[in-house]
């Protein structure tokens, strides 16, 4: 085996490359350190800088959580404050709705009192006009007694007759017998005074409508003070849901005094009104009064029979001036 031997001066180089290499080594690595420290300090800082933002990020939120609670507090308060109002204003609302309706009710009431007052002074004022007629038809080959209508009249002035009863056709001539003859003798009574007046001035306004005329020659001192102050006949029509009062002398009324049934208008056919009003048998004649404008507007004649009830028909007194 062959043996190497080095001699002293290429110990002495060999000990200093390597004691170069060792320092490259260590120098290398040191500046490899230094960069790691510097990337490691600049990672520090970026998070102290973010910790420092994320700390005032987060008393910003603190600051706006105790900013809102405040809000919070006073919209909590206001809220309260606008619930006690309101259940004031309610409380003030029933209270002023009570007293308004008990009002309503009252005034309801006197409108009541008011309408029934004026229909009992309307029926005060137009009794004494309204009359019972009785008529009398005679044979005449036997000069007897053979037919005898009645019904229900108004005292009236009419055109030259100083005092007249306006009343239905059907009263003064016996319609229902096909007969054109007119009655010899109609009886008007005014039951409330008891007074009793013949006449035989009979006279039909037209072939047309159901209007009838008796004339009273003769004035007696109690329909003299009527004829002061006679009837007002209506100058305009009236309108439907008008009130309307019907008087006469209705076979089962009384005997003694005028009786009255009330209604309304509830439709037009053509010369008559159509009424609620409840007409009988006897009414026929009589007056129908606008209570409205407390005039005569026409006399009831005959009932359509409907499912309910009866609407009765008030022939227009403004047919006898066309």
């Amino acid at each position: 085996m062959n043996k190497i031997f080095f001699n002293k001066d290429q110990i002495i180089l060999g000990i200093l490359g390597a004691v170069l290499i060792l320092f490259g080594i260590f120098h290398f690595g040191d500046k490899q350190f230094q960069k790691t420290r510097a990337a490691i300090a600049r990672t520090n800082n970026l998070i102290a800088s973010q910790q420092i933002e994320l700390e005032n990020i987060q008393g910003k939120i603190k600051q706006l959580e105790e900013v809102n609670k405040t809000e919070l507090d006073n919209l909590k308060i206001e809220l309260s404050q606008e619930k006690e109002k309101r259940a004031d204003a309610e409380e003030a609302r029933r209270k002023e709705t009570e007293i308004a309706q008990k009002q309503l009710a009252n005034l309801e009431e006197k409108m009541a009192e008011t309408e029934k007052s004026d229909l009992t002074a309307i029926v005060q004022q137009w009794e004494p006009y309204i009359v019972a007629v009785e008529c009398d038809f005679y044979s005449p080959e036997t000069g007897e007694l053979f037919i005898q209508t009645s019904g229900s009249g108004l005292l009236t002035k009419w055109k030259n007759t100083s005092a007249a009863i306006l009343t239905n056709k059907h009263i003064v001539t016996p319609l229902s017998l096909n007969l054109g003859n007119i009655a010899d003798r109609c009886l008007i009574k005014f039951p409330q005074k008891d007074i009793f007046v013949t006449s035989d001035n009979i006279s039909v306004l037209t072939d047309e409508f159901d209007w009838g005329l008796i004339t009273i020659d003769f004035q007696n001192e109690y329909i003299g003070e009527l004829m002061q102050t006679p009837p007002y006949l209506c100058v305009a029509g009236p309108v439907l849901g008008d009130e309307v009062a019907i008087l006469g002398y209705p076979n089962i009324g009384d005997e003694t005094n005028v009786t009255v049934t009330d209604g309304i208008i509830s439709g037009f056919d053509d010369n008559y009104f159509i009424t609620s009003a409840k007409v009988e048998k006897g009414n026929s004649g009589g007056a129908a009064v606008s209570l409205k404008n407390n005039c005569y507007l026409g006399t009831p004649t005959f009932a359509t029979t409907g499912e309910i009830e009866s609407l009765a028909r008030i022939l227009d007194v403004k047919v006898l001036f066309k």
